[in-house]
């Protein structure tokens, strides 16, 4: 069954930060929890899904769900690519230029062919 977004939101909210973030593994331990919330938000807006594609609803922090761990393995390629690729990309005064989920993904759930 698919959560909307916005039930998805109030389970975060009321679950997952009770006492702040929890089994954060690629984000930093101590980020914010409104700055993970974000982050969660924009990778769902680049994927094109809701939070219970990765997620366990309603017990967030769960490691049970497998594209979660695609989805870790894929924010830490995607840091990766900025550390050693992007660093220094465009011209002075320009906002900085990262590589994001929604670079491939496009807001779909597969990554579709460029250029077709």
């Amino acid at each position: 069954m698919k959560i909307t977004l916005a039930v998805c939101v109030s389970f975060v909210a009321a679950l997952a930060f009770a006492d702040g973030p929890k089994n954060l593994q690629v984000l930093p331990k101590n980020m914010p929890k409104e700055q993970v919330k974000q982050t969660m938000k924009q990778l769902s807006k680049d994927l094109g899904v809701e939070c219970d594609f990765c997620h366990d609803v309603p017990d967030m922090a769960a490691d049970t769900n497998k594209m979660k761990t695609v989805a870790r393995q894929m924010m830490r390629m995607q840091m990766d690519i900025n550390d050693k690729w992007m660093k220094g990309i465009g011209k002075e005064g320009d906002k900085k230029k990262v590589v994001t989920c929604g670079t491939c993904h496009r807001g779909k759930e597969e990554p579709p062919p460029f250029g077709g």
